[in-house]
């Protein structure tokens, strides 16, 4: 799979849009809120008289959540700014993913983001911020922007994203794809073998993303990151918390049995997808030596918490329902583009159908849940 090629966010505004269905992804954006306003402020304050501030967006992905996080930044440096009596008059606002983001919708967009700030600028009593949005396609496994340009970075629900599926390699140094049968992601009966592959691709990625970032970054600037990650440092932990890819791995086979796909097709597919621990996350950053961490938690995402209560009327309404189709709905804008690449169109209807259904039953027994690490680092 070549994953800078294949992945992206569905496109546009429709019914299975990332734009209409990353309510998962906003409700990650809403308990992060303080921290990336927090870390942009104390960016701000360490910058000697700007004029300007750049800010990054790091895996922005298409939809409303993206311009609303910028504009929550926007307003507290504003806040800021007015409060200290000095600049900047300025901000500079980067959105980065891949090229085959659906820039187009974000950027259309725009005009009513603007125009909202506008009307809040009225309101207030501070001076006006100019505020400029730009489009940096391109993988964040690599340099992107100019040496020393960043005042603040942040990436919402993307670097669990690897560069590429993960490899085996051979003691002679070639590689081999991955033995995991019936699987698409590591699940507690992989071989070992798996687990290695993905945290030592996890490693390699995550270790250039740090580089590049400490060349962007000024001295003093500061990058929030959020992104899935799993409570246990022991890799035998059964489903490793990723019940979302034991359970379309479970509906492949199922399709698999029923002479909807081959077999060998799910053997041969796995996901560029790592949830690492606190712990490798921590010893990574620590290795590097290039930024100092100042804060690092884990955090619980429960789909639950934004169920909406039921009309009066209407005495079909169920939670767990609702749990489920919100995942799988979420689940299918993400790995929609990666899915139809390896296995086809045809079954992509069937597929997350059944999908749902599996999600259903989870979900009745277990919390509906995603857990998420929170870092805050500042550029040494």
């Amino acid at each position: 799979m070549d994953v800078q090629s294949v992945l992206h966010m569905n496109s546009g505004v429709g019914d299975m849009s990332y734009a209409k269905n990353s309510t998962v992804q906003k409700m990650i954006t809403n308990l992060t809120k303080t921290a990336r306003q927090e870390a942009a402020v104390d960016s701000f304050r360490a910058a000697i008289c700007p004029t300007t501030m750049t800010i990054a967006d790091l895996g922005c992905s298409v939809g409303p959540n993206a311009l609303l996080m910028a504009s929550e930044i926007i307003d507290a440096i504003a806040q800021a700014s007015h409060q200290l009596n000095r600049g900047p008059s300025e901000i500079q606002v980067f959105l980065n993913d891949l090229s085959g983001n659906d820039f187009n919708t974000l950027f259309s967009l725009l005009p009513e983001f603007h125009k909202l700030r506008e009307r809040k600028l009225q309101e207030s009593e501070q001076e006006q911020v100019h505020c400029f949005i730009s489009g940096v396609p391109g993988s964040f496994y690599g340099r992107l922007f100019v040496s020393k340009s960043l005042h603040f970075a942040y990436s919402s629900s993307s670097l669990h994203w690897l560069s590429q599926v993960p490899q085996m390699r051979l003691q002679d140094g070639s590689e081999v794809p991955l033995n995991n049968k019936g699987k698409i992601y590591i699940s507690h009966i992989s071989p070992p073998s798996v687990f290695e592959a993905y945290k030592k691709q996890f490693k390699r990625d995550f270790s250039l993303f740090l580089k590049c970032r400490r060349e962007e970054v000024v001295e003093g600037g500061h990058m929030v990151l959020t992104f899935v990650a799993r409570r246990s440092s022991n890799p035998s932990t059964p489903l490793l918390g990723s019940y979302l890819w034991e359970l379309l791995a479970k509906t492949l086979m199922d399709m698999a049995s029923l002479g909807l796909i081959e077999e060998e097709k799910v053997d041969s597919f796995n996901l560029p997808w790592y949830e690492p621990s606190m712990e490798e996350v921590k010893n990574e950053i620590t290795i590097q030596g290039l930024f100092s961490i100042k804060k690092i938690e884990l955090f619980e995402v429960n789909l639950d918490d934004n169920s909406q209560e039921a009309p009066r009327n209407d005495h079909n309404y169920n939670p767990v329902d609702k749990s489920a189709q919100t995942m799988a709905k979420t689940v299918r804008a993400a790995l929609e583009s990666v899915l139809k690449s390896h296995f086809g169109e045809a079954i992509i209807e069937k597929l997350f159908e059944r999908y749902c259904f599996l999600l259903e039953e989870y979900y009745s027994k277990n919390k509906a849940e995603v857990i998420n690490i929170l870092i805050v680092l500042e550029r040494k």
